[in-house]
């Protein structure tokens, strides 16, 4: 089902429901109880062979069962109070003119409304984190971006992986990297040589040293700037060496804000890695 929004299958189930009840409670004049039991199996028993041959996530489905086992329930429960008082009366052979209008009470009707309340905003919740937001959404509720370069647009990145145990080797194998580095003592300097703005060309220029501060002559250097919101947009490049361990070329990023920086020098075996954040300005020079 992740190919429909939550909001048209949360709101037919919703419909669904309401109207199920009704037909039971007012249209077979059911027990208010036998109605919601009855209502929540059907929608369920269609939903969850749905839920199963369409799996979009614990989360999603998640909020559908509450959705959908609140609301015949909470049906249920608004209208107990008429039931209530419709059988008072039976035993009383009294019928008064408060339980032919009153067929829920305010209180827990209340609670329904919280909590459906509730459910509707973590549905948003998890629309956004899965779709993104639009322009459009992001035009109405969020604040005037500082850089107004063009639409404003959220992604998701992309489903996380679960390969812990290749992540966590990895890792450790980055600590092991960080001491070696750190033993070798390399020096890195430099980086723009003016205000990096975007669609401007910019020199990128580095100096690398060793721990004597003797320049480090022949090594391969690679630059990649990253962008944390959209890998899509990430930029990679090659630094030529200039002599005496300088690095550097004129580079052209097309995008506003906050860029990670990594780079990775490399000379034989040895490999020197650093890791480092950049801003870019939109206002021209």
């Amino acid at each position: 089902m992740e190919s429909y929004s939550l909001l048209t299958t949360l709101g037919t189930g919703v419909f669904a429901s309401f109207t199920l009840f009704f037909l039971f409670y007012l249209g077979l004049k059911w027990n208010n109880k036998l109605a919601a039991l009855v209502t929540i199996l059907i929608v369920m028993g269609i939903y969850i062979p749905l839920a199963a041959t369409h799996w979009a996530g614990v989360d999603v489905f998640a909020i559908h069962f509450a959705f959908f086992v609140m609301s015949g329930y909470g049906l249920g429960i608004i209208t107990s109070h008429r039931s209530n008082r419709q059988r008072l009366d039976t035993q009383l052979g009294q019928a008064t003119e408060q339980s032919k209008k009153a067929w829920f009470h305010w209180a827990p009707a209340i609670i329904v409304i919280f909590f459906i309340t509730l459910a509707t905003i973590d549905s948003i919740i998890i629309t956004l984190a899965n779709k993104g937001a639009s322009s459009e959404f992001v035009a109405r509720f969020l604040p005037e971006p500082r850089f107004a370069t063009g639409p404003v647009t959220s992604v998701f990145p992309g489903p996380v992986p679960h390969d812990f145990k290749e992540k966590y080797a990895q890792f450790n194998q980055h600590l092991d990297q960080l001491e070696v580095q750190k033993e070798r003592g390399w020096q890195v300097k430099n980086g723009w040589q003016q205000t990096p703005r975007i669609g401007q060309p910019t020199v990128f220029s580095i100096n690398v040293l060793d721990k004597a501060g003797q320049p480090i002559t022949g090594a391969t250097v690679e630059v990649s700037f990253l962008r944390p919101a959209d890998k899509t947009k990430d930029k990679h490049f090659s630094l030529p060496e200039s002599g005496s361990g300088n690095y550097g070329q004129s580079i052209l990023l097309d995008e506003p804000g906050s860029w990670t920086v990594v780079l990775r020098i490399q000379r034989g075996d040895e490999v020197h890695e650093v890791k480092g954040t950049t801003q870019v300005s939109a206002l021209a020079g």
